[in-house]
């Protein structure tokens, strides 16, 4: 089994990410690349811990949309623990998925194996969460042991189901956007929908007389794309529940709601 925590000095550390990267380019492999960085607040010299994640997806279908994620916590004196828990959940929400080499779309299905996962951390970083009480062998060890589930022909069917559902979710997300443009231009003071959260739409609504019709298809859609999203919640929490049994789950986050 490889060691997936990568520990070097800070002036090699970042030689390492990339040689990852371009080894994974040459493979034609997707890959996720996570660090543990120790930082300075510049304000009062308290020491900051970063965790970030790149979720890299060169290699994937043509209709296949999802190409990157990438994700920044900060964690400061009161809570620098955490960052032990974030890096092992994550790497737990990128295993839950089921592995195939090759896939149609991202999730519940993945392309990235366990093996393309790694996380990063400079010497400097590794002694300071030692100090605070993290054991960087232990972490090492629950992050790499959490491994991919292949996927079961079982798994490849819930998964065309989730991409059919994916599909409809996007048909209707459109013409939602549709209807909201609509209602948009019966507005006293013209609000491009587009760039509103669903609540500050809902919130011009309330203000603004809209016409009968254009409610009812916006409340009838909307209560479409919420059935269409609770289906596809089922149907992913199906492989999770399937692939979640078959991981070593490391006891440091045994018990977290790791479906929310």
């Amino acid at each position: 089994m490889n060691n997936n925590l990568i520990i070097n000095t800070p002036e090699r550390l970042e030689g390492d990410v990339e040689d990852f990267k371009m080894d994974c380019l040459d493979d034609e492999k997707n890959y996720t690349v996570a660090k543990i960085k120790l930082c300075r607040d510049i304000k009062n010299d308290k020491p900051l811990l970063f965790y970030s994640q790149d979720l890299t997806r060169n290699f994937r279908g043509e209709t296949d949309p999802f190409g990157k994620k990438q994700i920044l916590k900060v964690f400061t004196p009161s809570n620098h623990e955490a960052v032990a828990d974030i890096s092992l959940s994550k790497k737990f929400e990128d295993t839950v998925l089921a592995h195939r080499n090759k896939i149609k779309d991202y999730s519940p299905m993945t392309d990235i194996h366990s093996d393309s996962m790694k996380l990063f951390m400079d010497e400097n970083t590794a002694e300071f969460v030692s100090d605070i009480g993290i054991n960087v062998d232990g972490l090492s060890e629950d992050f790499t042991e959490m491994e991919s589930v292949e996927a079961t022909p079982f798994l490849d069917d819930i998964s065309v189901d989730a991409t059919k559902l994916k599909e409809e979710l996007t048909f209707l997300k459109e013409r939602m956007i549709i209807v909201k443009k609509q209602m948009a231009d019966t507005f006293e003071e013209y609000e491009d929908p587009r760039k509103l959260s669903d609540d500050e739409f809902a919130l011009c609504l309330a203000k603004e007389n809209i016409p009968d019709g254009l409610v009812q298809q916006y409340l009838e859609l909307k209560e479409q794309i919420d059935g269409v999203k609770g289906q596809l919640g089922e149907v992913n929490t199906a492989v999770f529940r399937e692939t979640s049994s078959k991981i070593k789950l490391p006891e440091r986050i045994k018990g977290y709601d790791l479906f929310k």
